[in-house]
């Protein structure tokens, strides 16, 4: 039965803070634990999680924001479960965060946590949605209330991770493969398919390739598929609708070439990027970006605020996709969910990833400015000038209707023959007194026609975003690389702890509410800071004009004044 929890809005006569001298309790109220609690914790909309428990009169639920805060404390200083428990048990700070403030209450144990975890994934599993992702967005949304963080000007990045799987070769690929099928088997099917692939079984799958010698890989990667296809069989007549059944045939798809009576081995350069990388986890990819190779993970784009006036940025939004997801639909995946939660984008800054006819075309279907640094693709050629030197009009709707060149000679862009080429006719007599005429300039001399520029539209769409670079916007991209780096900092190697698309969300988004809360407690720092001098000013100020006073009766009170403002200065500040 849900419950939600307000007992930590009640404060305990028993509480252990009461225990400590004041400037150690006063140390604890300005440290990072009570930001967490008053700006997250205190914000997780505890109901969203309803759905996940039983509406029969039961057990009351353990409490959900302690359960997520827990989560969103594991990813954000990358503890390991045990180290969490221990965290939540004995340290103080981590308590006060999370609203555990009697020292003597029970705390939940592990085995609840991961049923929390489990319920969630299977959750997002049937009904498509991420409930962490939901906390995300919505304390997120509230925080960039709370704090007037305008959100009109974003930048964005994307960064690969690794999923917690062993980099393996083809053979123990193949092996992982048929005893993960052998796992998922039907009882009366197991015991003679075991038997027959027990040199397969009969160890852990790095093992099994140690016996293989080199000039034998091949014939072992042969057999495999045969038994596949054997097994495959089998499992479409008395298994049709099981995982096994669905492993079998997308490996047979991917690594083999089938033909009737035939089953030949793919070459390995044929092998699809978005090819199954491990048994253990099916949505981890391939890819090779920047020259590094990304073998079993996943993409993460971040979106964050980026004005100049802001006192803090905060990240709005966050993608998780496998990692072959192309930067331009992220950006679209981003615009879309931003809009749909009322958050005004109204530019973007990115790098050349996010440029292309897909990225513009999200933009524009929400009237965003995309102000890309670079572009996508490579530089135009030295010899002659590229289209984005030159000036293109076009009417209301977008068709291309006009060429200015470089040197100001203007001409009329006519459809070509064939779809989606143009054509535009210059003035000889012009052309032919323009010193770059038959060098630089593109425009070419004909026998029977008019000196003509031939182009294509895509070509002229190009060159339009070319000419709308930013690059004088570098500087506040770069910025949101450290946030990347931030959202990493509890993995090291860039490698997550957990495996499947679902899970390694379920770690990120904890990951980046923990980067906006060391944000916004920098902030109130600040803040406090500012504030103590403001007081402190003002103190010396008061007592400098009340000692100024003749009366022994001022000065002895501008002295008491001070003295007791002195004491409260850490609190009045707050």
């Amino acid at each position: 039965m849900f419950r939600q929890n307000e007992e930590h809005r009640q404060q305990s006569f028993f509480s252990g803070e009461h225990l400590l001298p004041d400037k150690l309790r006063a140390r604890l109220r300005n440290s990072w634990a009570e930001t967490f609690y008053e700006e997250l914790f205190c914000r997780i909309d505890e109901t969203l999680f309803a759905p996940l428990f039983s509406d029969e009169a039961s057990r009351p639920n353990s409490p959900v924001n302690v359960l997520m805060g827990a989560e969103i404390l594991k990813s954000g200083f990358g503890w390991s479960d045990e180290e969490l428990y221990d965290q939540v048990c004995f340290d103080l700070q981590v308590r006060h965060a999370l609203g555990l403030r009697d020292l003597g209450a029970e705390v939940f144990v592990l085995r609840t946590l991961y049923y929390f975890r489990q319920r969630v994934r299977e959750y997002a599993w049937e009904s498509g949605v991420n409930l962490i992702q939901k906390v995300f967005e919505q304390v997120t949304d509230s925080q960039l209330e709370t704090v007037k963080i305008a959100t009109g000007w974003q930048r964005m990045d994307s960064t690969q991770v690794l999923s917690n799987l062993v980099k393996m070769t083809r053979l123990q690929l193949l092996v992982s493969v048929l005893q993960k099928v052998h796992q998922g088997l039907p009882a009366s099917m197991q015991a003679a398919w075991g038997e027959r692939w027990q040199f397969y079984l009969e160890k852990r799958p790095h093992q099994v390739c140690h016996q293989v010698a080199a000039a034998e890989v091949e014939e072992h990667l042969l057999t495999i598929g045969e038994e596949l296809s054997a097994v495959e069989t089998e499992l479409a007549q008395g298994a049709p609708k099981s995982e096994a059944l669905r492993l079998v045939r997308r490996v047979l798809d991917e690594q083999y070439t089938r033909e009737p009576g035939k089953l030949t081995l793919r070459p390995e350069s044929e092998v699809p990027s978005g090819s199954l990388q491990s048994p253990h986890d099916p949505d981890a990819t391939y890819r090779v970006k920047g020259g590094a190779t990304y073998c079993g993970g996943y993409v993460v784009n971040v979106s964050e605020t980026a004005d100049p006036e802001n006192p803090v940025q905060l990240i709005t939004d966050l993608q998780v996709e496998p990692n072959r997801a192309d930067d331009a639909h992220l950006l679209e995946q981003s615009l879309d969910n931003q809009v749909g939660r009322g958050i005004e984008v109204k530019q973007v800054t990115t790098d050349g990833g996010y440029t292309g006819p897909q990225g513009q075309a999200a933009c524009d279907a929400h009237h965003v400015r995309l102000r890309a640094t670079r572009m996508r693709g490579g530089y135009p050629s030295s010899e002659q000038w590229g289209y984005d030197q030159y000036g293109w009009e076009q009417d209301d709707d977008g068709t291309p209707i006009g060429v200015t060149c470089p040197e100001g000679h203007q001409a009329e862009l006519i459809p070509g023959r064939a779809e989606g080429c143009y054509l535009a006719r210059f003035d000889l007599e012009r052309c032919g007194t323009c010193e770059f005429f038959r060098g630089l300039c593109r425009v070419k001399e004909g026998k029977r026609v008019p000196p003509t520029l031939y182009m294509q539209r895509r070509s002229i769409d190009s060159a339009r975003r070319r000419q709308q670079l930013c690059p004088e916007d570098g500087p506040i991209r770069t910025l949101v690389e450290s946030t990347v780096r931030s959202l990493k900092r509890g993995f090291p190697g860039s490698k997550l702890p957990v495996r499947g698309l679902v899970r390694a969300r379920m770690v990120l988004y904890p990951a980046a509410l923990m980067v906006n809360l060391r944000r916004l407690h920098h902030h109130f720092e600040k803040k406090g800071e500012e504030a103590s001098q403001g007081i402190t000013t003002f103190l010396s100020l008061l007592k400098v004009a009340l000692l100024r006073h003749s009366s022994p009766i001022f000065r002895r009170f501008s002295m008491l004044l001070t003295a007791d403002c002195a004491r409260q200065l850490p609190s009045a500040a707050k």
